[in-house]
Parts: C-alpha cells; sequence; structure tokens
C-alpha cells in the first residue's frame, strides 16, 4: 500500500513559525511534524510515500531526500497552487495504486491509528477521533459505522465526533471527484459527502494517538503529546550533582553543569550546554546547539535548534524560533491571553511567548503572556513586549 502525505500548504495561522519553513517541518520533541507520520507509517510497513509539495518544497526535499534514511522510499509531486486538499491528491493521481492511504502531514499521529485505518478491509474509509473542541474541525455524522455527513466547523457540537484527515481511498475518489474538483470542489470531505450518496464510506474510530495543530500555541499540545512516548537515554558530559527524574533523553555532545535538574518527559538534542543550576520541567523540547545559562528554568516549551537564553531567564509554556538569542533575566510571563491570528482573536487559557526565528532580544526584556514575535525582530533592553510584533520589527 502507498501514502499520500499532504504537505503542500503554508500554513499562514501558523505565523511566525511558517516565515521560513512549511508547517510540517516545524519541530516537535525535536523532530519536524511530517517525520512523526512517516515513522507512524513505516512501522506499518507503509513504506512508499508520495509527497504533496508546495510551499518551500526544498526545505523537504532536503531534509527526506529519497526516504531511505527513515526506512521509507519517498516520492515528491507539486501542487503549485495550494487551492485544497482534493485539488493535492488530485496532483498526486498518477503515483497512486488502486488503495492508498492519505495523511495531513500537519499532524502527528502514532502507529496505532495509522493501523485502525490501513488494517482494515473496506475503502474508501475515513478515521476519526473524539475531540473536546468539535467546533474547529468537521464534525462527523455516522450512522450504524458509515458516513452519514461531515459538518464543517459545527456552531454547536452534535457527535464530538471529528474527521482526522486521514482516509483510506481507491480509485473511486478520482472517478467521482474529477467533475466537483473541476467545478471548484477542492476539500476532501466535499468529495467524501457525494462518494457517501454512491456507495458506503466506511468510519473508522481510532484508538491511537492524533493531535492537530492549526495555530503556533498547539505546538505546545504537538510537543506535550509526542513526548509521551519518547524513552530514555544519557549521553554527552553530565557533571555531578545533575539530578533527573521521569524520561530524559539527551544527545550526544551537550554538557550538563552542576546542579541542574531535569524532571521529564524532556528531551535535549546534541552539542547543548545547560546549566549551571538549571530547572527543565516537564514536556520541554531542547533543538541543537542550544545555550541555556545559568539559574534560568523553563517547562513546557519548544526550543528550535541554535537557540541562546541568558542567565537568570523564565521561559514556560512558549515555543522559542531557531537561533534565537535571548538576553540575561528574560522572563516570559505565561497565563490566560486574546492572541490575535490572521485578524481573528482567540482566548487561549495557558500560553506564553511565540518567538519567531533569529530574534535577537538584550537584557531584562519581559513578554507578556500569548505575544507573538515575528522573525527578526531585534528587541532592545529593559523592554516589555505585548501583541503581535511583525517580522523584522526593532524595538527600542
Amino acid at each position: 500500500m502507498k501514502a499520500v502525505l499532504l504537505a503542500a500548504g503554508k500554513g499562514a495561522r501558523m505565523w511566525p513559525f511558517t516565515a521560513y519553513k512549511p508547517k510540517g517541518m516545524i519541530p516537535v520533541a525535536n523532530k519536524p511534524i511530517l517525520e512523526h507520520a512517516i515513522a507512524a507509517l513505516v512501522e506499518n510497513n507503509v513504506r512508499e510515500i508520495v509527497m504533496v509539495v508546495g510551499y518551500q518544497p526544498e526545505r523537504i526535499m532536503s531534509y527526506f531526500e529519497d526516504g531511505k534514511k527513515f526506512g521509507a522510499r519517498m516520492d515528491y509531486v507539486s501542487q503549485m497552487k495550494q487551492l485544497g486538499t482534493a485539488h493535492a491528491l488530485w496532483e498526486a493521481r498518477s503515483r497512486i495504486d488502486n488503495r492508498f492511504v492519505v495523511l495531513n502531514g500537519s499532524n502527528v499521529v502514532n502507529a496505532q491509528a495509522v493501523a485502525d485505518l490501513v488494517h482494515q478491509d473496506e475503502a474508501p474509509a475515513v478515521l476519526i477521533t473524539e475531540s473536546e473542541t468539535p467546533t474547529k474541525y468537521g464534525e462527523v455524522i455516522e450512522r450504524n459505522g458509515y458516513l452519514e455527513r461531515i459538518v464543517e466547523k459545527p456552531t454547536e457540537p452534535v457527535s464530538h465526533l471529528i474527521n482526522t484527515g486521514m482516509y483510506l481511498l481507491d480509485k473511486s475518489f478520482f472517478e467521482v471527484g474529477e467533475p466537483l474538483i473541476r467545478e471548484g470542489k477542492y476539500d476532501i470531505p466535499s468529495i467524501l459527502q457525494h462518494l457517501a450518496t454512491q456507495e458506503r464510506v466506511k468510519v473508522v474510530r481510532t484508538a491511537g494517538k492524533w493531535a492537530d495543530a492549526l495555530y503556533p500555541w498547539d505546538l505546545l499540545k504537538l510537543n506535550a503529546s509526542a513526548l509521551a512516548d519518547i524513552g530514555e537515554g544519557k549521553a554527552g558530559r553530565i557533571e555531578k550533582d545533575v539530578h533527573f527524574q521521569g524520561k530524559v533523553l539527551v544527545g550526544d555532545g551537550t554538557t550538563i553543569r552542576s546542579g541542574t535538574y531535569i524532571n521529564g518527559p524532556a528531551i535535549i538534542a546534541e552539542g547543548c550546554e545547560i546549566g549551571p543550576q538549571v530547572v527543565i520541567n516537564p514536556s520541554t523540547s531542547i533543538g541543537k546547539n542550544v545555550r541555556i545559562g545559568p539559574f534560568t528554568e523553563v517547562k513546557d516549551s519548544i526550543l528550535m535548534d541554535d537557540v541562546s537564553i541568558g542567565s537568570g531567564s523564565v521561559v514556560a509554556n512558549s515555543v522559542i524560533g531557531k537561533g534565537s538569542n535571548l538576553g540575561t533575566r528574560f522572563t516570559s510571563l505565561s497565563g490566560a491571553a486574546s492572541v490575535e491570528v490572521e485578524g481573528e482573536w482567540h482566548r487561549v487559557e495557558t500560553v506564553g511567548s511565540l518567538i519567531g526565528d533569529d530574534v535577537v532580544m538584550a537584557g531584562g526584556v519581559v513578554v507578556e503572556p500569548g505575544t507573538i514575535v515575528g522573525a527578526k525582530c531585534n528587541v532592545g533592553a529593559m523592554v516589555r513586549l505585548r501583541g503581535n510584533v511583525p517580522n523584522g520589527s526593532t524595538v527600542v
């Protein structure tokens, strides 16, 4: 069986982390989101993968190449205009056999979720899961295990069962979908609903893991979900009086200095320098070549590669982009906030700072909860930030 991974979109709502990379290349648990999906497919012996790319395709293709180092065989198809998921699938139709599985490249899934879909007999089929926030997704109405309809972003939840964007399809999808796509219906759910009027579309409820990121703060949820499955291992140089609790992974060439306390689940990649006297609390991912100065606390956060954080800092419920350099006594306040994304306001119960790539901050900067700082910003000393700061801004 082949798989199609849909990874063409920019993910504009994920700004600033998609300023220089596709959404699927944002790291959670120190791996691109796409890599989690590929690992789940390979574990189910689905090794022939067609990746539909569009926005900054070279970022994806140069990382995964032919797929060999991930245990897969990768093929790539370009979607020049990101019109929708069905259109993306249509662009890949010449590379697909009779039965194939479709995954959304912006979801973190585990092998169980993929197994629930690919190891059942009927196609077409849609994978569903229960959600506490069904109004953000397509809610599935089913009868006797088969699709009746999909209600996109319902105003009031009916079933709390949502479409995961994972499908088991066959050539009938293209036979039914071609005239609809030519009419401008570019999304898979619309074609599936039409298909359900002509044949049965199986609804498969998963017991596996499925997590989605619609907005930047959702990355923290994905990260915590992925870290729940990590193993343990401690490489590098660990000085005396370093204390570990829970599952912690430490990469080669990393130095963790005396007096540091790490409470997992947490992952620290290669080439980092941590401490002394640093506290790292659960659900934290630290990328390659990160520097964290003394007397700093980090919790429930993602620090991407090449980040530097000065001494005496506090980072909580935050995402810090690649190459950012935060000065001494940096403070990311955490709490409830109203955050503006793409002209819409969202109430987020717990969030810290969302800081893009290559941001430089001088000492003593305080960032209010829910603040989004664009890529390549320069922030002066003792500044207090709130709201959204555009890419390339200088704040003094």
